[in-house]
């Protein structure tokens, strides 16, 4: 009898607990379009840094275009933006992580560090809106 009543008062105190769990934030779709100079950017990657806790998250650029599905976007709140599109420049340069000697591509940011590196750029996102985020670049 007493295992009976230890099993209900440990049911009831999960029960009691779980009830006071903060619920996971919630997550949103991002999507949007990407243009250099009024063309649409070939390909990158598009990253979203949370300012005030959010989650931060990061998505592909395609023909322009990007979508981040919910279970990846960011949750609501204030995120700096960066945009990334590298490119081999045909040279090769030391590689820091490998051995002594060893070499690897030479990769350059296409996109002016004003946009990445260095960006002031800012949205605020909310997760249970479905607006689309656009981001026209100049570089000229």
């Amino acid at each position: 009898m007493l295992k009976r009543y230890s099993f209900g008062a440990a049911l009831l105190v999960a029960t009691v607990l779980s009830g006071c769990a903060d619920p996971a934030p919630k997550r949103g779709p991002i999507r949007g379009t990407v243009t250099v100079d009024g063309e649409p950017l070939a390909a990158g990657r598009v990253r979203f840094f949370a300012l005030t806790g959010g989650i931060s998250t990061e998505g592909v650029i395609q023909d322009g275009r990007y979508e981040i599905p919910a279970e990846r976007g960011p949750t609501s709140g204030k995120y700096r933006v960066e945009i990334v599109t590298e490119k081999k420049t045909g040279r090769k340069v030391p590689d820091r992580d490998a051995g002594p000697g060893e070499m690897k591509d030479e990769i350059v940011n296409v996109i002016p560090p004003k946009y990445n590196r260095d960006s002031t750029t800012q949205i605020d996102y909310d997760s249970s809106a479905d607006a689309p985020h656009d981001f026209n670049l100049k570089t000229k």
